[in-house]
């Protein structure tokens, strides 16, 4: 069902409260409710509401991402898609905010919670400016908190195949440095994460990449490589090295 303007215009004060604040009884109850009735505003994209109440509603559903029920933020998640989903233009101008909110709660120990930010992420570097995304992301790999620095480097990874062959080779210097630190992570599973982001990057700029993979020690190099040679003869059919 639909919900009108002037449905919602009254009770949007209301459902602001329910998600900022705490209540007697059932606070939590109170915000699903709240985020339910804003999933089926986004669903019904209404632009005359979304025009006047956007601010508002992204602020307030960004600070139920730091309530203590997963299920609460769990929703909040799954509103925070949608809205990126169907309020694009609105959106563009949080981009900032959003991805540092998100990379904040992708270190929930959750499943469920870990799963929607993903999928938040996913939308979110796959739709928007991928440049933006990169300003946020990159001052981040020195980071020494090890989800925070796996989460950022998956999405490197993700935006490398948004950018052309140019782009990418003018980017390289403002993250590769800090890739190639925490390649000698102690964690394996950050050091895994950079193979893989390593290894897109060179499929996707072939010899052109191996200049700047000298930064690397014998060991690394013959990991990308054999990743490498694995993974594009699994898209293309022909190994990376068959095509220098």
């Amino acid at each position: 069902m639909k919900i009108s303007e002037a449905a919602l215009k009254p009770s949007c004060l209301i459902l602001f409260q329910q998600i900022s604040n705490e209540h007697e009884g059932s606070p939590s109850d109170s915000k699903r409710h709240a985020l339910e009735q804003l999933m089926e505003a986004s669903i019904s994209n209404d632009r005359t509401i979304w025009t006047k109440y956007f601010n508002q509603i992204l602020t307030a559903v960004l600070e139920v991402l730091d309530h203590s029920d997963s299920s609460v933020k769990e929703l909040a998640l799954s509103l925070i898609t949608e809205m990126l989903k169907k309020q694009k233009d609105a959106m563009e101008d949080s981009v900032e905010i959003v991805i540092d909110k998100l990379l904040h709660v992708s270190k929930d120990t959750v499943p469920k919670v870990a799963n929607e930010v993903d999928n938040c992420l996913t939308t979110l570097l796959a739709q928007y400016d991928p440049f933006r995304c990169l300003n946020v992301l990159v001052p981040l790999l020195v980071t020494e908190d090890e989800k925070t620095l796996v989460t950022c480097i998956n999405c490197l990874t993700k935006l490398v195949g948004r950018l052309s062959q140019e782009d990418l080779m003018a980017q390289l210097p403002s993250f590769l440095p800090s890739l190639f630190d925490a390649f000698g992570n102690q964690s394996a599973d950050v050091r895994k994460t950079v193979v893989f982001c390593l290894v897109d990057i060179y499929i996707m700029l072939g010899k052109a990449f191996l200049p700047y993979l000298e930064g690397l020690n014998s060991t690394q190099l013959r990991l990308v490589t054999i990743y490498a040679n694995r993974i594009s003869q699994a898209r293309t059919g022909v190994p990376i090295d068959a095509t220098q």
